[in-house]
């Protein structure tokens, strides 16, 4: 049992190894650079096209190399997440093993009874004829905890700054524990839905192995919106998107767009697309007709609708073609000749045909994701800005042993050694200008009487 917790104290002593932590760092800040150069979550046949194995980048980047190392999906790559765990247990370590101790350290009263301890790091001083309580009713001023007995004294500032280290590691453990938890336990959905239409949770897009997506809710697109700028450019869109318990009552509701999701429960929806779906047609005043609309994207990552309806008993077939939600169409026959521009509600007449556009049928594109770990993150990071703040106090230790008439003093520090050792001066200084005062008086009371 007791080589059992050596074993395990040694290895937590190795993990907390300066060097192996800056080591996994560097790893880890490699790693991640990759993914913001090579391109995420793309098909095979991308990186085959992109990364051909017959001319590799630099001589070795193909596509064989990236989906062997999964540098296609690479922060959340197995191996990619035990660097993030490996990472984490070497913070963990140098925390209990190294930090944890030194704070304990530095709460006990440590008092130099030999002068010789003036040979250690730091800085020393001999002081003649200043006495032990003026040094440290001097400290107390300057809001040092002084701890004196008898002719000697020790004196500390700043132990929060032996904290901050402890809490940038709690902050940063944090942050890894939350974004390994998103990993295993979130997922994101993809839904393009038509206005007016209910959906479920069901084209899903990436999740974790210990994830679960919620089916116990539906949401309901109420409408959809395009608002245009001065230029005819879309500015923003918008969804007004109720979610429905089982029995269909509301539970929530928001009109949604771009950098403003509807939260709930866990699971928020973003807007993130939009497109046209279909068209409601009337043709020579019969009943109404939907007609499907195909999407096309140019070359120049624009974009437009097509559809396509038969006129009269000739069937004749025309094209109908959208460019936005403003209404206005293009109409065109078979052989993609111009025939008429037309808008919603106007009716036009083609060869003795009546037809004309009742409504255009948009749908919306909303994004779905959960991810636990995103309070975690948050937590993290929010402690980490203030633990930061904290490792940078210094911590000042002072020791001080009074011998007959002289005053032998120590300090030492963890940072702004420059700082401490001015700070120290000035206080020598002061104390010196006040004994040579005092003897002044004593002086000159001696010779008036």
């Amino acid at each position: 049992m007791i080589q059992l917790k050596r074993f395990l104290w040694n290895l937590i002593y190795s993990l907390g190894n300066l060097r192996l932590a800056i080591i996994l760092l560097l790893m880890i800040a490699t790693v991640s650079s990759l993914g913001t150069v090579i391109e995420q979550d793309k098909t095979v046949s991308f990186y085959e096209i992109n990364y051909p194995s017959s001319n590799p980048i630099a001589g070795f980047v193909s596509s064989d190399l990236i989906l062997f190392l999964g540098l296609d999906h690479i922060y959340t790559v197995p191996w990619f997440l035990l660097l993030l765990v490996v990472f984490g247990l070497s913070l963990a370590s140098c925390t209990l093993s190294r930090q944890i101790p030194s704070l304990k350290l530095a709460r006990i009263w440590k008092f130099f009874k030999n002068k010789k301890r003036s040979n250690q790091t730091g800085i020393s001083f001999t002081i003649n004829r200043i006495s032990l309580n003026q040094l440290a009713y001097a400290l107390r001023e300057r809001q040092y905890n002084v701890i004196q007995q008898g002719p000697y004294m020790y004196a500390y500032k700043g132990l929060i700054g032996k904290i901050g280290p402890i809490l940038v590691h709690i902050s940063i453990i944090l942050i890894l524990i939350g974004a390994v938890l998103g990993v295993f336990s979130g997922f994101m959905v993809q839904e393009l839905v038509p206005k007016g239409e209910i959906f479920h949770l069901q084209n899903i897009v990436s999740s974790g192995p210990l994830s679960y997506i919620r089916q116990d809710f539906e949401g309901y697109i109420q409408d959809f919106s395009i608002a245009y700028n001065d230029q005819g450019v879309v500015d923003q869109f918008y969804s007004d998107i109720h979610l429905l318990d089982s029995n269909l009552n509301l539970k929530s509701k928001k009109t949604i767009f771009v950098n403003e999701p509807l939260r709930n429960e866990g699971i928020t929806f973003y807007q993130t697309d939009w497109s046209i779906v279909r068209l409601r047609v009337k043709v020579n005043d019969k009943n109404s007709n939907e007609i499907p609309l195909q999407e096309i994207t140019t070359a120049n990552n624009s974009r437009f609708w097509i559809g396509s309806v038969n006129l009269g008993i000739e069937k004749t077939r025309l094209l109908i073609v959208l460019q936005d939600l403003t209404g206005k169409c293009l109409l065109y026959d078979s052989d993609k000749k111009l025939l008429a521009e037309s808008e919603i509600g106007h009716k036009v007449f083609i060869k003795g045909d009546s037809f004309r556009i009742e409504n255009i049928i948009p749908s919306s594109g909303i994004q779905i994701k959960s991810d636990p770990g995103i309070p975690l993150v948050y937590i993290g990071f929010f402690l980490l800005i203030f633990s930061t703040l904290f490792s940078y106090t210094s911590y000042f230790q002072i020791w001080a042993i009074r011998k007959n008439d002289d005053l032998y003093f120590y300090g030492d520090t963890n940072r702004a050694i420059y700082f401490f050792e001015k700070n120290i001066l000035e206080i020598i200084d002061v104390l010196q200008s006040e004994r040579v005062s005092i003897e002044k008086k004593v002086s000159i009371h001696s010779n008036f009487r």
